[in-house]
Order: C-alpha cells, then structure tokens, then sequence
C-alpha cells in the first residue's frame, strides 16, 4: 500500500468508476486498475462489486475506504504543515569572495529573510576551491566563485563533471583601491613595479584551480610588502588610516568607498580579466531562498557595474 493507491481509491468511489477517476486524476487507467487489484489482494477483501452502473463499495469496502480518506486528511494535512514551516524558516548557506558588492546582497538578503520565525543562514566567505568544496562536500547552497578568465575552461569542465551548474554574474578587471588622500589616489602607475614601495593588503585567496590546487599568480603580487588580511572590514580599516597602503580588488559600490574614505582606480598596467560566476547543484527549480539571494546578487552586480 502507498499513498498513490490510497488516492485512487477515494477517486474510484468518488467518481464511480476506474475510467472516470483516471480521468479526473489525469492518471492512466490501467495503473489504477492495477493499484486497485494490489489493495484488495494485500488485505485480502474485495472492495468494490462490479456492475452495470459502475463500482459500488461493498461493507467492508466502505469502511476501508473511509479509513483510507482519514489517513490521506492526515497526509494532507503533513504536507500543508511542513509547507508553512518552510514559508516560516529562511534557510540558506552560501559561499562568497571578498567581493563587496555579494557582501551588499547578502545584507539585502537578511533584510528581506527578517520576518521569518526562524533563520538559518550561513555566509561565508572563501576562495573558488574552497567554496566549490563546501558546495559539493559541505551541504552549500550556493558559492559565486572568482577566477582569471583564462581559467574559465578548467572550472567549466570541472563543474560538469560534478553535476553543479554554472551562473556568470561579473566580469572584471582588478583595480587599485586605495585610501583617498593617499599617495597613489593621484598617481597613474605605469609600471607595476612602482607599486613595491607600498604596503599590498593581500585577501590571500588567490589559489590557482587544478586538482591538487596550486599556489601561483598571475596578476601582480608585491613580494617584499604584503600584508595578508582575512576579512574585509579589517582591510577597510588598515586602507583607511595607512595612506601607503593599497589592494586589489574588483568593482566596488560607491557607498562602501564613501563609507571607508577610499577611491577605486584603473590601472592600465593590470590588464588581468576575472570573472565571477554563481555555481550550485543542478537538481531542478531552485528553492525560493537561493532564487531570492541570486536575483539580489545580480541586481547588486548591475548596480556595482553601471
């Protein structure tokens, strides 16, 4: 026995014949034909009698049946519970880079989730490898991941391997942020190795894609004066009150550089192309959550951009 053979029962009683409830259910006749045959040989019982003007339930069918519509309430009402306790929880774990303008979507996100009984959220921030690792082994939702657009055939193939599907939100090249009044917001550098009597304020996440991973850079890195910072309004703080300091980083909303005094610079001399682009499983209809956070992040992206 099953739900689905609870249903057509009902429906055969309801309607007064196999071909009627196949069609109201939009069901194939023979399968609740079948469904009916098993129920009866299960519990030993006949439950309908056959006849001229359809099926009519025998005693022992009517009370089988009226059994059979309380447990299918009961199922019913299961399912309508569980949906509203969804309706009443946000639930969502998400992976990001130390890109500001996720950092906004989230925030917006939260905003929205607020009214919610219960919140579950998870966001982290993480370099590609290792939120495509939370993705696949850690129960993520979703993770945007940030790489060199030359690197873009070795995460495509890398994620169709692993059934996660790919999302393209941003694409970039870094720029020089820097404090306002600080040396280098007037200055145009030429030549990347000016920058190396600066002090370079590192996210270090800039771990190369590969199976076994990989610890090159492309773009410039400041050799003799790093500083390797993991979290981002730490890195504000430093750019805020060392006017030598500088970062790399990708298009960033206009309030957070009003916010922390900073000024965001192209630099002809950084010509590496990044990409962001959002991963998760491709296992259907995304959850109302995920959508939420996805549709916020790529208003926030278009904002950043504009």
């Amino acid at each position: 026995m099953n739900i689905t053979e609870l249903r057509y029962l009902v429906a055969i009683k309801k309607w007064g014949s196999v071909s009627a409830a196949a069609k109201q259910l939009y069901a194939a006749q023979p399968n609740i034909s079948k469904a009916l045959k098993n129920l009866e040989g299960e519990y030993g019982l006949r439950i309908f009698e056959r006849s001229s003007t359809g099926m009519i339930p025998t005693e022992q069918g009517r009370r089988f049946i009226e059994q059979a519509a309380r447990v299918l309430e009961e199922v019913d009402r299961l399912t309508e519970d569980a949906h509203h306790a969804r309706e009443r929880c946000a639930e969502l774990r998400v992976m990001i880079p130390h890109a500001t303008y996720a950092s906004y979507a989230a925030v917006d996100f939260l905003k929205e989730a607020a009214g919610a009984d219960q919140l579950r959220i998870h966001i982290r921030e993480g370099g590609s490898m290792e939120a495509l690792d939370f993705v696949l082994r850690r129960g993520y939702h979703l993770a945007l991941l940030r790489y060199a657009a030359e690197d873009d055939d070795h995460y495509i193939h890398y994620c169709a391997r692993r059934g996660l599907k790919m999302e393209p939100v941003m694409e970039f090249e870094y720029r020089l942020l820097t404090n306002r009044d600080g040396p280098l917001a007037k200055h145009e550098v030429k030549d990347l190795s000016e920058l190396n009597r600066y002090m370079e304020i590192m996210h270090d996440d800039f771990q190369l894609p590969g199976e076994d991973g990989g610890d090159g850079v492309r773009w410039h890195v400041n050799d003799s004066r790093r500083i390797h910072v993991y979290e981002r309004c730490s890195q504000f703080s430093i750019l805020q009150q060392l006017l030598s300091a500088y970062m790399w980083a990708s298009p960033m909303p206009q309030r957070a550089l009003d916010q922390f005094h900073l000024v965001l610079k192209k630099c002809p001399a950084q010509r590496q192309v990044m990409r962001d682009v959002l991963v998760y499983p491709d296992h259907g209809a995304l959850r109302s959550e995920e959508q939420a956070f996805i549709d916020l992040l790529h208003r926030e992206a278009a904002l950043t951009v504009k």
